[in-house]
Parts: structure tokens; sequence; C-alpha cells
């Protein structure tokens, strides 16, 4: 009888284990940034807007939120669906900023486009608008 105790005491600690690690892995995908990842600030995105014409902004908002509140000259792609259609509208040599409020969901699009391959990858980590770097879309 003190076997089958043992045995089950074994198995919690075991799924005990498999369950910390799963809370890892999903702490570290959303609030860790990627290596290669660079930080960027409104008067930084002003620059290389300057600099580099064909800079891509990327909003990753869901299309609700990106209607509600649009912003010129970004690219919205929604966060689920940009592992299935970047190829639409970026290519992997592209300078690309992620524009989001979410800083996690930022992270994430990171990882995602790391994945397929791009290397000069931006978060925008500051709200523009107020500046004026990036401006409201009319969508009239």
């Amino acid at each position: 009888m003190m076997h089958m105790t043992l045995m089950g005491e074994c198995y919690v600690l075991i799924a005990l284990a498999v369950f910390m690690v799963f809370l890892f892995v999903l702490y570290y995908r959303r609030y860790v940034p990627i290596t290669g990842l660079r930080f960027m600030k409104c008067s930084d995105l002003r620059l290389a807007q300057k600099e580099c014409p064909e800079l891509k902004l990327l909003d990753v908002r869901d299309v609700s939120e990106f209607m509600a509140n649009p912003w010129k000259e970004t690219i919205n792609i929604s966060l689920g669906r940009l592992s299935y259609v970047w190829d639409q509208e970026l290519k992997p040599d592209d300078s690309v900023v992620i524009v989001t409020p979410k800083r996690s969901a930022g992270f994430l699009a990171a990882r995602k486009l790391k994945k397929a391959g791009f290397t000069s990858i931006f978060y925008l980590q500051e709200d523009c608008t107020a500046c004026n770097s990036l401006q409201r879309a009319s969508m009239n």
C-alpha cells in the first residue's frame, strides 16, 4: 500500500514540475525580449523614417482596435494572424518597427518575425501619438 502512495506522490510532483515549466515558458515568451530586438523611442522613429523611407511600421493590434484608432503609414496584421500572413506585406530583409501599446504583444510579434527570418526588428516603446511621429488616420 505504501508503494501506491509513493507512486501517487511521484505523479503529483511530476505534474507540478510540468506545470511550472509551462508557466516559465509562457512568461518567458511574453515578457523577455528576443536577442537582437532593438528598442526605439519616438525621436528615434522620426530620424529612422528620414534615413530609411522604406522602414515598415507593423501594428499588431486586433483589427477592431486598429479600426477604432488607426495610425497612418502602419501595416495592420493582428498578432494571431502574423505567422500566417506576414509575407503578404513584409519581406525578411525589411526593417520592421513593431507598434503596439501592449509590450507583451510586441515581444511575441518579434519572436514570430525572427522565426520567419527577419533580422532587423525594432519595438517602439513609447506612445508617439502625442509627438506626432505616428499620426491618426481618418477612416472617412
